[in-house]
């Protein structure tokens, strides 16, 4: 199979090229930017040369563009895409109901969605990693033998608890310059609420029919004509936003205080005095080392990721690190809770267990090596892809 792969420069380029390589496709890949996800002739017209110049069969590329729909609808091409960002947004373009696209969508909510709404081939489909990359870098991980290969990252030899991402300080409720007060407090009570549950997202569902129009008189949030998403769902995703800078912030706050952490990020941390600066580390050759030789991974998912396996989450398994997560439903039924990683409920819980499983290393040790175990089996590049493909009828 000839296929025609369209990166925008993600961190999975190298690994999915690779893969399909490595399954027996011929792969070409296409780098142009993309100055309009619906319609950018210049781009189309870069992918119609090369599909007709190395007659390709197949168009892919991580997350959808519709721009790249309608090409593939043009040219009569199959259309694959992988969606790893949650709410992402060009799922609602009209261009999602094109007759020769499949879309994979890691998140459960979000594909439910779309099947109401009657997107005919869209199918629910966890992300992977690399884990033979992994393993080739990090050494392996499941004889009991640890691999802390050194790099160029502060405080290897030290290193309690991590977190690698972001403090969403820069949310976009955070820029908005005017709310009357009454409308600002209803908004923080839903916010606080949230923010102590996991496993469900109400925000939407409290956010009534009166309070959207009277944010609309204040808040300006479109996406291009045409698009199925509500202003409610606009707003929801604004709130998520917000609720995941606010948990962050506070959580790391408590562990900073307690535990020795360590921040790989390119958020400013003076809010978290405690916290140690680790710098911002390359996905490829850093991170993996990160999640290896850290006595514990933290993951705090977005919250707009309703159900969905963060890809976070499969990164510091498919290291072989520890990982302490939120409850995320489908983390839940993937894998087993102190079997092949640990999931907090509460704020209490996170630091409980943090202490927990900092003291018994034995323990900690045997759940990252299962963890890597299951990913290895269920998530890895080979398994996923291959899957994806015969759902394609690509294969």
């Amino acid at each position: 199979m000839r296929i025609l792969y369209y990166t925008w420069e993600e961190n999975s380029r190298d690994d999915m090229v690779s893969t399909l390589r490595g399954l027996g496709h011929q792969v070409e890949v296409c780098a142009a930017p993309c100055r309009d996800y619906e319609d950018d002739a210049e781009l189309a017209a870069i992918l119609e040369e090369a599909i007709h110049l190395r007659h390709v069969e197949c168009l892919f590329s991580f997350n959808f563009f519709p721009v790249l729909a309608k090409t593939a609808e043009r040219c009569k091409l199959k259309y694959i895409s992988w969606i790893y960002d949650c709410p992402h947004w060009t799922l609602f373009s009209p261009a999602v109901k094109g007759a020769y696209n499949y879309i994979f969508v890691f998140d459960r909510r979000q594909y439910q969605q779309l099947k109401a709404v009657g997107v005919q081939r869209c199918y629910h489909f966890p992300m992977a990693v690399n884990t033979t990359r992994l393993e080739a870098q990090l050494g392996e991980n499941g004889t009991g033998q640890e691999s802390l290969p050194r790099g160029n990252i502060q405080g290897w030899d030290s290193l309690e608890v991590s977190f690698v991402g972001s403090l969403y300080e820069n949310n976009l409720y955070d820029k908005v310059h005017y709310l009357p007060e009454y409308i600002r407090g209803y908004l923080s009570g839903i916010m606080e609420v949230q923010e102590r549950i996991y496993g469900y997202n109400f925000v939407s569902e409290l956010l009534s029919d009166e309070i959207v129009s009277q944010m609309q008189q204040f808040i300006s949030m479109d996406l291009p004509q045409g698009y199925f998403v509500t202003k409610r769902e606009l707003f929801a995703s604004m709130l998520n936003g917000k609720i995941t800078c606010r948990e962050r912030i506070g959580l790391l706050r408590e562990l900073s205080e307690r535990f020795n952490l360590t921040m790989y990020t390119a958020s400013d941390i003076a809010v978290l005095p405690r916290a140690r600066a680790g710098g911002i580390v390359d996905y490829v050759s850093q991170m993996p080392k990160v999640f290896r030789n850290s006595k514990i991974n933290l993951n705090i998912s977005l919250r707009s990721i309703q159900s969905g396996i963060p890809l976070r989450a499969l990164d510091i398994m498919g290291a072989g690190g520890f990982l302490l997560s939120n409850y995320q439903p489908e983390l839940a039924e993937y894998f087993e809770d102190g079997k092949e990683l640990a999931l907090y409920t509460s704020a209490q819980d996170l630091l409980d267990k943090t202490a927990y499983y900092l003291t018994h290393e034995d323990e900690r040790k045997a759940i990252a090596r299962a963890g890597f175990a299951k990913v290895k089996r269920l998530f890895s590049y080979e398994v996923r892809v291959e899957e994806m493909l015969r759902l394609a009828d690509v294969l």
